[in-house]
């Protein structure tokens, strides 16, 4: 009985040690802090006190440069940031084992202003700044960037490590009309006169008489063609007086418009363009007599870059360009005829939203002519004068008006359904050809193998 008291006994106490330290340690739990405390932010000149209260009888710092440790009587230390940068701090109390652990992050003063919820974590290691994480605008990114070379100076890196989350793909749509409009006058007059006592008298425009034959004892016989080629022509004949008249008018307008509506896809910061035209061959010369040909683009294109700035912001840099052949300004080349380019180019920045469109216009050229050949005194006087004088009057203008839309676009889904493509849902396949061949205008095909 008397040894198993004492086992007894020895159970109680214990099990009364182990209560103890569980005891303890969670007494130790509740008034110390983790070995590791955290990250602690500050910026360049502001203070912060740590560990209030505690007797701290060590400190050791990685990086003086980037904060300082003041000791404070009343117990707890006061920490300083000084310039931006991260370091560690660790504090050892009385009676613990166990150092207090701290990582110390120092953003300069520009840094924190120009930084907010939204804009990449700027870190600084050393001389070193380092973006992360993801902003939804390239304006805070744009500031990011900005706070982190601050941060670091001239002499300091920055490496990006962030996303500007939206989507990178710009569809643009572009509209390009082209205005032609042609004025051409022209007038000009022959008069022949001849009457019964051999007496003739004429005036003929320039380049219409063609041949004169007569003398002192023949009557005078002339040969001549229209005053204006291609013109109305009114003839006056009158055998009986010996008079005869040629009027030629013309007046002619030319519209023409022409019209290019392409659809381009670029990545952001990436250039994209079109070319709706051709190119014409030009030999160049070279060495020991050969020649060579160099293709030369002409028509109307269009370049562009696309830049997104946020979910509904695109920043778009366009140049548009339209040329065409001048022959009237053409140069011979060993032989060869090559037309000039007569060229109209703008270039323009603008910011968009998704779907809004802007217009590009103003690229107007005009070109006016006019040429008067006329009789020296006779052509100048009023009313009679028209009979002794051409005119040729032209005037030729051209407008370029350019539309683009920009879009923020993404791809289409994997094993997603696309759409029909031109002519699809009219081509038949092993359609009835001898159909539409039979039946004529009665048959509902519009030609063998694809319906109206």
């Amino acid at each position: 009985m008397t040894r198993n008291r004492q086992l007894d006994r020895w159970k109680r106490a214990a099990l009364a040690a182990c209560a103890a330290a569980a005891l303890a340690v969670n007494v130790y739990a509740a008034t110390s802090e983790a070995p590791d405390a955290g990250v602690i932010a500050l910026t360049a000149g502001a203070q912060k006190p740590l560990a209030r209260g505690r007797t701290i009888t060590r400190v050791a710092l990685g990086d003086p440069s980037v904060a300082d440790v003041n000791v404070l009587k009343g117990g707890g230390v006061l920490l300083v940031g000084k310039s931006a940068g991260t370091t560690n701090l660790m504090l050892w109390q009385r009676g613990r084992d166990e150092p207090l652990s701290y990582t110390v992050e120092v953003a300069a003063n520009v840094s924190a202003a120009l930084a907010d919820a939204a804009a990449p974590q700027v870190r600084v290691l050393g001389k070193t700044a380092v973006l992360t994480g993801t902003t939804p605008t390239m304006a805070t990114h744009q500031r990011a960037v900005a706070a982190a070379r601050a941060a670091v100076g001239k002499d300091g890196a920055l490496v990006d490590a962030s996303a500007v989350a939206t989507k990178s793909v710009v569809q643009v749509d572009v509209k390009v009309v082209e205005f032609s409009k042609t004025v051409l006058k022209e007038a000009g007059f022959n008069l022949f006169s001849q009457n019964h006592a051999g007496f003739a008298f004429g005036t003929f425009a320039p380049s219409a008489l063609t041949s004169v034959t007569g003398g002192a004892t023949s009557p005078l016989a002339v040969t001549a063609t229209s005053p204006i080629g291609s013109a109305f022509n009114l003839l006056l004949n009158s055998t009986s007086r010996g008079l005869f008249a040629n009027l030629s008018l013309l007046e002619s307008n030319n519209l023409a418009r022409v019209l290019a509506q392409p659809t381009l896809v670029a990545l952001s910061g990436q250039s994209a363009s079109f070319l709706a035209g051709g190119e014409i061959p030009v030999p160049v010369p070279q060495s020991l007599g050969t020649t060579t040909i160099v293709y030369k683009p002409y028509g109307i294109g269009l370049s562009l870059t696309p830049t997104v700035l946020g979910p509904e912001r695109i920043a778009l840099k366009v140049a548009p360009e339209a040329s065409q052949l001048d022959f009237a300004h053409a140069i011979t080349i060993d032989g060869v005829s090559v037309p000039a380019l007569t060229t109209r180019r703008a270039e323009t920045a603008v910011e968009l939203g998704d779907g809004e469109s802007f217009v590009i216009g103003g690229l107007v050229d005009r070109e006016t002519a006019s040429n008067v050949n006329k009789v020296p005194l006779l052509g100048d006087l009023p009313i009679i004068g028209a009979f002794f004088k051409t005119l040729q009057y032209s005037q030729q203008g051209r407008e370029l008006v350019i539309v683009v839309t920009p879009h923020l676009v993404a791809p289409i889904a994997k094993n997603a359904a696309l759409p029909s493509t031109p002519g699809q849902q009219s081509e038949q396949r092993d359609g009835p050809v001898w159909r539409s061949f039979v039946g004529g205008a009665l048959s509902s095909d519009a030609a063998p193998g694809f319906s109206r």
